[in-house]
C-alpha cells in the first residue's frame, strides 16, 4: 500500500472515529440531560412526599392536643363529681345517724316509761 491509500485510509478511520466519538458524546449528554431531569423529578417527588408525612405528623400532633385537652376536662369533671357524691354521701350518712340516735334515744325513753329498761 502507497503512502496515499495509507493517508486515505488513516483519512477515513479518524473521521468515522470522529463520528462515532460526537455521536458517543452526543448520546452521554442525552444521557446526563435525562438522568439529571429524573434526578431532579424524583427530587420533588421526595419533597412533596416529606411535606405530605410532615402535615400528617402536625394533624397527628393536632389530634394528640385535642385528646389530652379532653381527658383533661373529663378528668376535672370526674373529680368535681367525685368530691359531690362524697359530700352527698357524707351528709346522706349524717342524717341518718341522727335519725338512728334519735329514734334510739325514743325507744330509750319508751322502754323507760314501760319500765322495761336495765
Amino acid at each position: 500500500m502507497d503512502a496515499e491509500s495509507l493517508a486515505q485510509v488513516e483519512r477515513i478511520v479518524t473521521t468515522a472515529v470522529s463520528g462515532v466519538e460526537g455521536r458517543v458524546r452526543d448520546e452521554m449528554q442525552g444521557l446526563r440531560g435525562d438522568l439529571g431531569e429524573k434526578i431532579v423529578a424524583a427530587e420533588r417527588h421526595a419533597g412533596a412526599l416529606f411535606e405530605e408525612a410532615l402535615h400528617r405528623i402536625d394533624l397527628v400532633v393536632e389530634g394528640q392536643q385535642a385528646l389530652n385537652q379532653k381527658i383533661e376536662r373529663l378528668e376535672t369533671k370526674m373529680e368535681h363529681e367525685f368530691l359531690e357524691m362524697r359530700a352527698l354521701i357524707q351528709l346522706s350518712y349524717r342524717q341518718l345517724q341522727e335519725r338512728v340516735e334519735t329514734l334510739e334515744q325514743r325507744v330509750q325513753l319508751i322502754e323507760k316509761r314501760l319500765g322495761f329498761s336495765a
